[in-house]
């Protein structure tokens, strides 16, 4: 029983401590929730402008973007702010700006500052500092450039204000962005001209010549001048290289890259960024520069890859780029990764998973204000919706894109690109979609602009312009590596040589043998040394040719054109003359034949006269047709459709093809037949575009017989192979379908390879020699023919052949 009772008592005492603990464990709790601190914030101000009414806002109170004079900092000694909040335990975020999100503090380059994220454990002080503000970051480095007295502090400062006029969206002035990096770039050359500073130790000065000259390049380039800006971006890597500065190579291979991009030299893109990527291997990771220039370069890589349709290793790249997203949390690396992402899941067909990419992106990119990158997406989803056949949810997406470039022209420059590049690219997928949905009329208006901008990005000057800049750099590339062998055979021959003199001293019996020895290793130098100067006159010559293979393509279509001119007229004219001397003749017999009274003699011979006057009018009428038809294909078209006989053009073109390639080639050999069709329908058509077409396809086809020519004639074999159809053959035929004219053009040369057999139609592909084709004729022809309403095929086969089906709507 009094076990009982003990065991109660401490059954009771328990219950009592266990309930004190609950309600001590409570109330320690509510007062932790509930606790506050003090928390002081200072400011300081690096800007040429001191302010008095400076605010602070975060999540403390609900970000507020207001005037709230709750939040209104007070001074401090010396001109500093100050303000003590009373704030939860916890993580905050907060900022500063002088009464708007207008008027919100800036990065000293522009860019505005992230949230400033603290953890509040106790009563403490956060000390920071504003270096610019958003509405005033001209204005400060202005005043400051004024008050600065060095050189190398001025240039900083003239560099800081380009960089604002070229790259923020509101403050965007061309002219003014030029001025001062010119300015900037005077005085650093200036700088660097003057000896006052020990460049070999400091190679920091031309590192920021480059960062200026880069300002410049991205104007241009911006301006879609990407020739000058090719010219200038070589120039900084040739600086790159000569101060040996690894990180500023990458910079400026990343540069350059822009270029090769715009002008699609995919090729050249990936060429330099792989020689970028072998830099890095001995990089140090610790420079703040080096995520930049990690995600850059490997994102480039993946584009070259996904443009040049190598979708495997352009996957390979892009999730290369995890290692820098992963390490430094940039959103802006994230939105540009999954753009690129999207685009070559969808490639590769990977419709689900490229959607995802494109929509995750959108929402981050618009938090960011990266409007640029969501039109890409855009465009992306687009082409997606287009191959799910959603014609109308892809033409809302495309347009979306279009309106974008259109109306932001300042805001796409400020990135440092160039608006029309991107409604030259989105226009033609909007004249598809249209013409899926039958509305011929706005397909033809869109694929027209998308004609006219790349006419104007991407003319003949500026191609040929953007050639000579790569190969001369090739060429320079080509002679430092000369001189690089030439420096070690160089330094070799002297260790030799040494050891020989060594040799000497020490040992005299050998001393003949050493001597003829160094003879030997003499008459080698001057043996590089004549290859050397020969390499140099090669390579003068080689550019020589080049500016003439250049100035032979100009005058070659001319040429052509011209021989069959001059064959097809002097057919008529042959006949003009003969019929005027017969008709001569048969003036003297009518006048002899009047004289002796002979009247029906008379009447016969009149009888004859006219029918030869009736035979050289029509053949007078004949040549001028054929000048006329002429003129109309060399004069610019006028854009308007008229009722064409299709039989009559081709007949036309195929007969001056022939003959031009007969005058400009003495040993061509080739034949070509017609089957045209009777009664073949007139249809509306801008005959000077598709004449342009017909010549040009034809033209291929005489010189790929040109090639199954002279290739038969070297290989036996290939004789045998096609039933010794060594000869040339062409052939020319039209057919009436129920809504359309089937035009048919083959030959018997040795056909397309399948490798380039999807690359024939794309702008400056060719296979021709360097100088003898700019790779335009195909694309513009496809594009005529698309902007008609037609398709334009080809069917091949290597060694039969090749057959181009150009196909045109009748209404």
């Amino acid at each position: 029983m009094i076990k009982k009772i003990v065991e109660q008592g401490f059954l009771n005492r328990f219950k009592i401590m266990k309930y004190q603990f609950v309600f001590l464990i409570s109330t320690f709790l509510c007062i932790m929730l509930n606790a506050q601190y003090q928390v002081e914030f200072i400011l300081k101000e690096q800007t040429a402008i001191k302010h008095d009414s400076i605010f602070i806002v975060g999540s403390f109170n609900g970000w507020d973007s207001l005037s709230n004079t709750d939040y209104l900092m007070h001074s401090l000694e010396y001109g500093d702010k100050t303000i003590t909040l009373n704030l939860a335990p916890g993580t905050i975020e907060y900022k500063f700006h002088r009464g708007s999100w207008l008027t919100v503090e800036k990065e000293y380059y522009g860019a505005e500052v992230e949230n400033r994220v603290v953890t509040i454990t106790k009563d403490t002080s956060f000390i920071d500092s504003v270096v610019a503000w958003r509405d005033l970051m001209h204005i400060d480095k202005k005043i400051a450039l004024g008050r600065e007295k060095t050189n190398a502090g001025r240039v900083r400062l003239l560099a800081d204000i380009a960089r604002g006029y070229a790259f923020t969206t509101e403050f965007y002035n061309v002219d003014s962005a030029f001025f001062f990096a010119q300015e900037a770039i005077d005085l650093q050359q200036k700088i660097l001209q003057s000896g006052e500073y020990d460049l070999s130790e400091n190679p920091d000065y031309y590192i920021q010549l480059i960062r200026i000259k880069e300002i410049v390049a991205s104007l241009l380039h911006a301006l879609g001048n990407y020739p000058k800006a090719l010219e200038i971006r070589l120039e900084n890597f040739e600086i790159a290289e000569k101060i040996q500065d690894k990180f500023a190579r990458i910079y400026s291979i990343i540069n350059l890259a822009d270029d090769f991009t715009s002008m699609k030299d995919f090729q050249s893109v990936l060429n330099y960024a792989k020689l970028g990527e072998s830099l890095f291997s001995i990089q140090n990771n610790s420079d703040q520069a080096y995520p930049w220039m990690y995600f850059r370069l490997y994102l480039t890589i993946a584009e070259a890859y996904y443009n040049l349709n190598q979708l495997d290793s352009a996957l390979l790249y892009a999730n290369k780029t995890n290692i820098v997203l992963n390490e430094y949390d940039n959103p802006y690396y994230t939105i540009w990764n999954d753009q690129l992402l999207g685009d070559i899941l969808a490639a590769k067909g990977d419709h689900e998973a490229a959607f995802s990419a494109y929509k995750q992106l959108i929402p981050n990119a618009s938090r960011l204000y990266a409007s640029q990158v969501i039109a890409r997406a855009h465009t992306g989803m687009s082409r997606l919706l287009q191959k799910e056949n959603q014609i109308d949810s892809a033409l809302h997406y495309a347009r979306k894109a279009l309106n974008y470039y259109q109306n932001n022209e300042i805001e796409v420059q400020s990135w440092g690109e160039n608006s029309n590049s991107f409604i030259a690219e989105v226009s033609p997928l909007i004249a598809e979609l249209y013409q899926s949905k039958g509305q011929l009329d706005s397909a033809y208006k869109y694929l027209n602009l998308s004609v006219k901008l790349k006419d104007d990005l991407y003319n003949a000057d500026k191609v040929r312009q953007f050639q000579t800049l790569t190969f001369n750099e090739a060429a320079r590339r080509q002679e430092l590596e000369q001189q690089a062998r030439q420096a070690k055979e160089a330094f070799q021959t002297k260790v030799k040589i040494y050891g020989l003199i060594t040799l000497l001293i020490g040992i005299l019996a050998l001393a003949i043998i050493l001597y003829w020895n160094n003879k030997r290793k003499q008459k080698v130098n001057a043996t590089l040394h004549q290859q050397k100067q020969e390499i140099e006159s090669t390579l003068e010559e080689l550019k020589t040719t080049q500016a003439q293979l250049i100035q032979s393509e100009k005058m070659a279509s001319l040429g052509e054109l011209t021989a069959g001119i001059a064959h097809e007229i002097q057919n008529p004219l042959n006949f003009v003359n003969n019929f005027s001397e017969v008709s001569g003749e048969l003036i003297d017999e009518l006048s002899q034949e009047i004289e002796e009274g002979n009247a029906s003699d008379a009447k016969e011979i009149i009888t004859d006269l006219k029918q030869n006057l009736e035979k050289i009018n029509h053949h007078g009428e004949r040549a001028s047709s054929i000048v006329k038809g002429m003129l109309d294909h060399s004069r610019t078209t006028s854009g308007e459709k008229v009722l064409t006989d299709i039989n009559q053009i081709c007949d036309e073109y195929l007969r001056l093809a022939y003959h031009g390639m007969r005058a400009k080639h003495k040993s061509f050999k080739a034949y070509f037949e017609t089957d045209f069709a009777k009664n073949l329908a007139k249809i509306n058509i801008i005959p000077q575009d598709i004449g342009r077409v017909i010549l040009n396809i034809i033209n291929n086809a005489f010189q790929a017989c040109t090639e199954r020519s002279r290739s038969a004639v070297a290989d036996k074999q290939i004789n045998e192979s096609t039933n010794n159809q060594s000869t040339g053959l062409v052939k020319v035929s039209t057919e009436q379908l129920d809504n359309s004219i089937r035009i048919l053009i083959s030959d018997n040369g040795p056909g397309i390879p399948d490798h380039i057999k999807d690359k024939i139609f794309q702008p400056f592909f060719t296979t021709k020699p360097t100088g003898q084709g700019t790779g335009l004729g195909l694309s513009l022809s496809y594009d005529i023919v698309k902007a008609h309403g037609g398709k334009l095929e080809v069917f091949t086969k290597p060694g039969q052949g090749s057959e181009f089906k150009i196909i045109l709507p009748i209404n």
